[in-house]
């Protein structure tokens, strides 16, 4: 459990908080999701619900393609980080979101909980890759 504890402390510290806050972040303010290839697994598990409706395995291209097609009609009102927890080479990430639907000005309030593992191939480093594998959004 301490040994946990410590990690988390070194994870938060070193990533601002959060282990893909800045590429996810910004590409949800400015809709340029090719910018998350780096954080992308080449395979990607998705089960995300309405807005975004996106369900089962999709290449990394894939997945960059399909979101992208779907959040062009959302805009982004409020990004809100909510909870991180953090194993040795394990994490889960939430991010709570007000999206306001473009045409109709309508909002839709949406978790997306983010399931990543660290790089292995770079496991040398001083510092972990953090690499999405699994998203699951939910509308609340």
């Amino acid at each position: 459990m301490l040994k946990t504890l410590l990690l988390l402390l070194q994870v938060t510290q070193v990533t601002q908080h959060y282990l893909v806050m800045q590429p996810l972040q910004e590409a949800i303010q400015y809709g340029r999701f090719t910018a998350l290839a780096p954080i992308l697994q080449q395979r990607i598990v998705l089960n995300l619900e309405e807005p975004l409706a996106l369900a089962g395995v999709m290449s990394r291209e894939q997945f960059i393609e399909e979101f992208t097609g779907r959040f062009s009609a959302l805009e982004a009102e409020k990004i809100e980080w909510s909870s991180l927890q953090a194993e040795e080479d394990i994490a889960v990430q939430s991010l709570n979101l007000i999206l306001k639907k473009r045409f109709s000005g309508s909002r839709v309030f949406y978790k997306l909980i983010l399931f990543m593992q660290s790089d292995t191939a770079r496991r040398t480093s001083e510092e972990k890759v953090w690499k999405l594998y699994y998203l699951r959004g939910l509308k609340i």
